[in-house]
């Protein structure tokens, strides 16, 4: 015996239930002799793609006189198709004959001459399922097949076939069927097959199905066995869900926070046999329900909502843990986000609401105290002042910036931006944002330093003009120092206190202090403008005025002239050079102040354990014979031909 879903299914177009933008076309087509040569339909499952397929089928074979009636369903030819015995009508499954041989033996079959005299068509399901090179060996024959060929591709995915079987096709997109037009039927079903039903019971039916005729005709036959009146109830246990009245009287024990309630009843249906995440799911649909009441009676509907998007959330829980425990836990969430929208909506109706005022000027008594000598009264210290937007950002950027979210605009970057992004944390806060690196990323961070001028202008572009762009790197990241140092980066070490004119007193030489090398040429570095005087026991901002220091079509160095250029002039010269710093309470211990190990100390704090010069082979650093030197060997430099420079763990890894 056939199943009830192949009893069911239409033999003319008007049989076809919804499909109006595809059933009326094709009808048209037929009546007027306008049909084509290859077809495609795609759309979800059970939504009549084959069906539809054999109604052209019957349509183009038909026996009727007038074009207009056709298919009739009744003559020989359409019995013939519907049966599946029609000679021209052939019915491929592409999911098991995907190959190039298969395809190779179609196009062998398709010369030959119909047997009934009619129209020859082919039915591919599945047509996605087709091979890369049997979609190719298809092509010449679906783009020109001999007279009297059609072809029907059916596939659930259509972005899976290549563009050029798509284009040779004239592509129908079904959509899912709406429940009052799945109810319409099967509603027709039960009427034609003498059994009565209820309305619930249908709608049930229908909203498991999904939008798929098919699966509704199957829910719907699983029903019909047992003989008698189709019930809610009886449709309920059929389909394995909890009764409606139980996850009514949930769904009100959830929206009233009562969990005194709500926990015992959801045990006694754990208990009755019903999965956990079908108690879920079915109790998110049940507020569903109450959410589209509540919103036609013009109710709030915060609490459901929230309610609904907690439930949601915990579905992936019941992968983990699908028992009694997780589904206890989920509730008991969906309850705290009820609860805590609830107070929220409280909160919000009692706040009372302030016209905005421009800020009144303070009074003599509540001017803030004056700064530093020589500054105004009032004026911003050192530190919040690049924090501040200056005169006039608000109105020329500020009004038109937008919330500044990293997620666009790493996906606004290009590729190759974006791929170098990716690693990269980022905060904007006050108008600046920070773009920090950790210690495994210095390549992407040196790269992204060379094109800070692409990243700036995306940001700009995202985010809205007004927000500077600061690149935090990793510790003594080679590429792109000169522009970070000039710029101003905060991970320069800071090895003694600055001087009233910003200049440091025990530290890492700024660009001003450092000298050429001789040897291969290069210049010093563009010196930095003076920072700001800093409040006692603050660390002014080196970022002020700064930001384009480096010379844009200067090279960046690489790491090993960077450790260069942070010597200063002269100390590889036979006389040491001058002291780095004047406080002698810095200098490390072991080593004498003007010493090269005493500035290399200085310039690596807590790094640098010893320091040999190159010696001739023989001769050790101090001048004297080494005990292992032979007078064979000839004199020279040793095989390195490199200084030695021992460091030891940083402060921060020991």
């Amino acid at each position: 015996m056939t199943a009830l879903y192949q009893r069911a299914r239409p033999y003319t177009f008007d049989q076809v239930v919804g499909q109006e933008h595809v059933k009326d076309v094709l009808a048209s087509a037929v009546a007027r002799g306008l049909t084509g040569h290859a077809y495609l339909f795609s759309g979800p499952r059970g939504v009549g793609k084959t069906t539809t397929a054999r109604l052209m089928a019957m349509a183009v074979n038909c026996e009727r006189e007038d074009p207009a009636d056709r298919p009739c369903g009744e003559c020989e030819s359409c019995r013939l198709v519907r049966d599946g015995a029609h000679p021209d009508v052939i019915e491929l499954d592409a999911a098991s004959n995907n190959s190039v041989d298969d395809v190779r033996a179609l196009r062998e079959r398709v010369g030959l001459a119909s047997l009934r005299g009619g129209t020859r068509v082919w039915i591919l399901d599945e047509a996605h399922m087709l091979s890369r090179p049997a979609a190719n060996a298809l092509l010449k024959t679906l783009e020109e097949p001999p007279p009297g060929l059609m072809f029907v591709l059916a596939t659930t995915e259509p972005e899976k076939l290549p563009p050029t079987i798509l284009s040779r096709c004239q592509h129908f997109r079904f959509r899912r069927l709406t429940d009052a037009e799945i109810l319409g039927k099967l509603a027709r079903l039960c009427s034609e097959a003498g059994v009565e039903a209820e309305e619930a019971a249908l709608a049930l039916v229908a909203r498991a199905a999904d939008g798929a005729m098919r699966d509704a005709e199957s829910l719907l036959e699983r029903l019909l066995v047992g003989g008698g009146p189709i019930t809610a109830s009886a449709a309920e246990d059929a389909l394995g869900l909890p009764p409606r009245e139980r996850l009514v009287a949930l769904a009100e024990a959830l929206i009233g926070g009562d969990l005194a309630a709500l926990l015992p009843q959801a045990g006694d249906l754990y208990r009755a046999g019903f999965a956990p995440r079908t108690v879920a799911e079915q109790l998110g649909r049940t507020l569903r329900d109450l959410l589209h009441e509540a919103l036609g009676r013009g109710d709030d509907a915060s609490r459901l909502v929230a309610l609904i998007h907690a439930l949601d959330e915990e579905q992936d829980r019941f992968t983990r843990r699908d028992d009694l425990y997780g589904l206890e836990v989920a509730l008991i969430k969906a309850a705290g986000a009820g609860a805590s929208a609830q107070g929220a909506r409280g909160a919000a109706s009692e706040e009372p609401v302030v016209a905005d005022a421009p800020p009144s000027r303070p009074s003599a008594a509540e001017a803030p105290p004056p700064g530093p000598a020589g500054d105004a009264p009032g004026a911003p210290d050192a530190e919040a002042a690049p924090d501040r937007a200056p005169a006039g950002a608000e109105g020329a950027g500020g009004a038109g910036r937008r919330q500044f979210s990293w997620h666009a605009v790493r996906s606004a970057a290009a590729p190759q931006l974006k791929a170098l992004l990716q690693p990269a944390q980022a905060a904007e806060e006050g108008g600046r944002v920070t773009v920090t690196f950790g210690e495994n990323w210095r390549f992407h961070y040196e790269q992204v330093l060379a094109r800070r001028a692409e990243l700036e202008e995306l940001i700009a572009r995202v985010a809205g003009p007004g927000l500077t762009v600061e690149l935090k790197g990793p510790r003594g990241s080679g590429s792109g120092g000169r522009r970070r140092l000039a710029a101003g980066a905060d991970d320069a070490p800071a090895t003694g206190p600055r001087s009233a004119g910003g200049a440091r007193t025990g530290g890492a030489p700024g660009p001003a202090a450092r000298g050429g090398d001789a040897a291969s040429g290069r210049e010093a570095a563009a010196p930095t403008p003076d920072l700001p005087d800093a409040a006692p026991g603050e660390e002014p901002d080196d970022e002020a005025g700064t930001d384009d220091a480096a010379p844009a079509e200067a090279e960046a160095p690489s790491a090993v002239d960077e450790a260069y250029e942070e010597l200063p002039a002269g100390f590889w010269d036979e006389s040491p050079a001058e002291p780095l710093g004047e406080a002698a309470e810095e200098t490390p211990a072991g080593s004498a102040p003007g010493s090269s190990l005493a500035q290399l100390q200085q310039l690596f704090p807590g790094r640098v354990i010893e320091f040999r010069p190159r010696a001739p082979r023989g001769e050790s650093a101090l001048g004297d014979a080494a005990p292992d030197a032979s007078e064979d060997e000839p004199q020279g430099y040793d095989d390195e031909g490199q200084d030695r420079l021992e460091f030891g763990a940083a402060p921060d890894d020991r």
